[in-house]
């Protein structure tokens, strides 16, 4: 997409204090109920079509609302394309293909006139006072760059969005879209008609209607007795051809109902999906177009709200195809299928407390390069994180190592604390491996995710040192090689170079090989060492080598897992799990 508003920063409006937001073209806003994400697009909306507001808008009462925005993407072949006056407007106060404007209102209830709109400018004369107040032109150059937003709210206007055709309004924009190219074939006959009309009902109508010359005469003869000089004529104006198209509503049909009924008559599931498929439609139209000079705000409250699962995956491939079309999106959502692994990145968690009021939590995006500095492990880092969209819907992360913790992790949580993981707001997200767990949980923690990790006791030999969590002298690691060493020959465990098992050449897999070695009497204190220094950085180890020891299970297949599973339902879990307390201390660390 061209240009868009990249950065909102908000003050004093309902919810918000002081807040700023970074947005892409397609930014997804997750946050609980009544944490502010309305309020956020009602904001931008405010931004850059201002209106009168109202002492409810207002954080506080005495202190103005102020909104400031910066535009990027108004590059020379850009201005081009508008006119001489819009483009001199705006030009002196570009910089970097970038504009920042500010909208303040100072008090409740004041007029249009009084809601003033600041440019930036970088020349000012005085650098201290930067801001220019209502450059001539500014609004209406804003109004080319930015046509009138669609607000889509999440319950009270999906019968208007649909049935009423208005600038704002997806069916006024669905109406614009298809006008063009009803004029160019349809117009000549349609003016002759409404011509016709014209003639008929005008008052200088050249075959005016004899019913309508006679009311002139006769009313005339009436007013002639108080204003001999006065005549008047019955003048029934004749819509031009978009003011037609501007009535359009839709109409629903079924077996039952064949002369068609207002949508107000349907239930919210069914006025949602009409909703939305006609932002598809939309989407479908943009994109045949190919002819994005403009950029239209798309805000919309919940667009997942009464849909079945497969037509939220339809609403949000439309939504994604409208923000590379002329379109910015940004919406709310509670649903992970409304944002996928390329969108992780740029969805803003928003959270509300006191003193904050609404606030954002750092984007992974923004979270990433503050842990790796170096674009390879940046890319792994987000690859890594972003296919885990349900960090995104929770307040604490646990990293996981294995499938097995994945499949039967989340019976065991809710056998030992009678809940689930969702109604603890956490998130279970598998690693890709555990060479990133240090920088997965830095990264996690910088964007307000408390996080903690499960993994197996081969990471403390491998892996806890160069994470920066042992050191390499450790006396409970060294103990822990020096008798791996001592024991491997005898036991025909394969050894590599750093002195740890190796699944080559050996008489059992690495990971048996650590178990063994975890079964040890001579190291039983040392694991236990280890055990306690991780779980100070928040690292919970199996400390008989993988939670499949730990469990009593024989494999890591589907079956074997379905059979656990199925034995835990019907029993505690000191029946089904060969070390219950070890397990159950696990969940209890997870929910301190």
């Amino acid at each position: 997409m061209g240009h868009k508003l990249s950065q909102i920063k908000v003050d004093n409006y309902k919810s918000l204090i002081s807040e700023t937001f970074e947005l892409s073209d397609y930014t997804p806003l997750i946050g609980y109920n009544n944490a502010g994400k309305s309020n956020i697009l009602t904001a931008i909306k405010w931004l850059l079509r201002k209106s009168s507001l109202q002492a409810e808008a207002f954080n506080q009462v005495g202190t103005p609302v102020s909104m400031e925005g910066t535009i990027e993407g108004i590059d020379n072949n850009l201005l081009q394309l508008l006119t001489a006056p819009h483009r001199n407007s705006i030009s002196p106060y570009i910089v970097n293909d970038q504009l920042r404007i500010k909208r303040v209102q100072n008090q409740p209830g004041d007029t249009a006139a009084n809601i003033k709109l600041f440019v930036f400018d970088p020349n000012a004369a005085n650098p201290a006072q930067p801001w220019i107040a209502n450059p001539n032109g500014i609004d209406n150059a804003l109004n080319v760059l930015f046509p009138d937003p669609i607000h889509i709210g999440a319950m009270e206007n999906a019968e208007e969005d649909v049935s009423k055709s208005k600038a704002g309004t997806t069916i006024g924009k669905l109406l614009g879209e298809i006008i063009e190219p009803i004029e160019n074939q349809y117009g000549a006959n349609v003016r002759n008609i409404l011509d016709g009309l014209r003639n008929l009902l005008d008052a200088d109508g050249i075959n005016r209607a004899p019913e309508l010359t006679q009311f002139d005469t006769d009313v005339n003869q009436k007013i002639d007795t108080f204003f001999p000089d006065v005549n008047i004529k019955l003048h029934i104006p004749t819509p031009e051809l978009k003011e037609v198209f501007n009535k359009g509503t839709i109409k629903v049909y079924e077996p039952q109902s064949p002369n068609g009924r207002d949508i107000s008559s349907l239930g919210h599931g069914a006025q949602r999906s009409i909703q939305m498929a006609l932002v598809r439609h939309l989407a479908e139209l943009k994109r045949a177009a190919q002819n994005h000079h403009t950029t239209t705000l798309l805000l919309i409250d919940e667009p997942e709200l009464y849909l079945h699962p497969q037509a939220i995956e339809i609403i949000r491939d439309a939504l994604k195809i409208l923000s590379s079309q002329g379109y910015q999106v940004i919406f709310s959502t509670h649903s992970p299928m409304m944002v996928t692994h390329d969108d992780v990145a740029n969805a803003i968690l928003i959270r509300k407390n006191q003193p904050q009021g609404t606030y954002r939590r750092r984007t992974l995006k923004a979270a990433i390069p503050i842990v790796a500095q170096d674009a390879p492990s940046q890319l792994q880092l987000m690859f890594s994180l972003s296919n885990s969209s349900n960090i995104l819907f929770s307040e604490r992360v646990i990293l996981t190592e294995g499938k097995t913790e994945q499949r039967i992790l989340p019976k065991i949580f809710e056998k030992v604390t009678g809940q689930s993981l969702g109604i603890y707001k956490y998130a279970l997200v598998r690693q890709g491996g555990v060479a990133s767990t240090r920088k997965s949980m830095l990264v996690l923690n910088a964007m307000d995710l408390p996080t903690k990790a499960i993994v197996d006791l081969d990471y403390a030999f491998r892996n806890a040192v160069s994470d920066g969590f042992l050191q390499a002298a450790d006396v409970d690691l060294v103990a822990c090689h020096q008798h791996l060493a001592q024991i491997a020959q005898a036991n025909g465990i394969a050894l590599e170079g750093d002195g740890y098992p190796t699944n080559r050449n050996s008489s059992m897999s690495a990971a048996q090989a650590i178990a063994f070695l975890a079964a040890q009497p001579a190291v039983q204190q040392n694991i236990l060492n280890i055990h306690t220094k991780l779980l100070g950085h928040n690292i919970w180890i199996w400390k008989k080598g993988a939670i499949e020891e730990h469990l009593g299970l024989v494999g890591k297949t589907e079956q074997v897992w379905a059979t656990f599973v199925n034995a835990l339902a019907n029993n505690n879990l000191n029946a089904v799990a060969t070390d219950h307390a070890e397990i159950t201390a696990c969940v209890t660390w997870l929910t301190n």
